[in-house]
């Protein structure tokens, strides 16, 4: 049987025993349409609208229906999803380069970043890794983010709020090297082609002991951000290098994908010592 809780969103199923609790799609939320072809992001506005390689899909059929539950679409079954940002790459509009989901994922571990922390970001790129700073510093926290692009920032605007995280952002025109005016923040994240222009305003803005971490795709940026964070009395100074190996199970066998190497880039953090 089933027996509801206190929410619109969600109810209990105590069939023969087993509890489970599904939540409940409604109006306004935004979902992903999953299949193993393919991956959809949608907002559930109760309109019609035409979806890429899916054609006309009535989003007011899917308002009331759980999360992972099937609908047929055309000629295939697609499952309805919460927003997932492991499938970012495949929905997001692109404009520069998008820091990857395994990378970013990383840069939040490595700076120690959560729910209510302060967050300086310099370079929107397309917004990936904004979206995941955002839902790590939660609704309590804060991001900033610095972009000179406004092509950039307007591409960056649109996937945030495609997945209702503008909340807590605050984007601005302006340059992460000599324009940032907060202070005492929790971590300072750089994707800029010369991190270490930007490690006097990672100083005035951090809190001691916050971290800052530049994202770079060579080793020559790694060893010159690594040595001018020593010449700025950073201390706990590391460097990794990010892989991602995918692998392929089948009957046959399992094997590692040759889809791609895997590599991410390079990540170099160092943590402000007290003065």
């Amino acid at each position: 049987m089933y027996s509801t809780i206190n929410t619109d969103k969600t109810f209990i199923d105590n069939n023969h025993g087993v509890v489970m609790v599904h939540q409940m799609i409604k109006k306004g939320d935004q979902i992903m349409l999953w299949s193993p072809k393919s991956v959809e992001l949608i907002k559930v506005d109760g309109k019609t609208k035409r979806v890429h390689g899916l054609g006309v899909v009535d989003t007011g059929k899917f308002v009331g229906r759980s999360f992972g539950s099937k609908v047929n679409l055309g000629r295939d079954v697609y499952h309805l999803v919460k927003p997932s940002l492991r499938y970012a790459p495949e929905f997001m509009k692109r404009g520069p380069q998008i820091v990857q989901p395994m990378m970013a994922s990383v840069i939040i571990h490595e700076c120690d970043i959560g729910c209510g922390h302060r967050v300086v970001e310099g370079g929107a790129g397309s917004g990936m890794l904004s979206t995941a700073l955002l839902r790590a510093v939660g609704t309590q926290g804060k991001l900033y983010t610095y972009e000179l692009e406004e092509e950039h920032l307007r591409i960056a605007r649109k996937n945030v709020e495609s997945l209702d995280l503008q909340e807590s952002w605050i984007p601005r025109i302006g340059d992460v090297t000599k324009d940032v005016e907060e202070v005492g923040v929790d971590a300072f994240v750089v994707d800029i082609p010369q991190p270490w222009d930007a490690l006097h305003m990672a100083k005035k803005a951090l809190n001691a002991g916050g971290a800052f971490l530049a994202y770079v795709p060579t080793v020559n940026q790694v060893e010159r951000t690594y040595n001018h964070l020593i010449d700025r009395n950073f201390i706990d100074i590391q460097c990794s290098e990010v892989f991602q190996r995918n692998m392929l199970v089948t009957e046959g066998g399992v094997r590692p994908s040759f889809d791609s190497l895997g590599h991410n880039g390079y990540a170099v953090r160092g943590t402000k010592s007290e003065e």
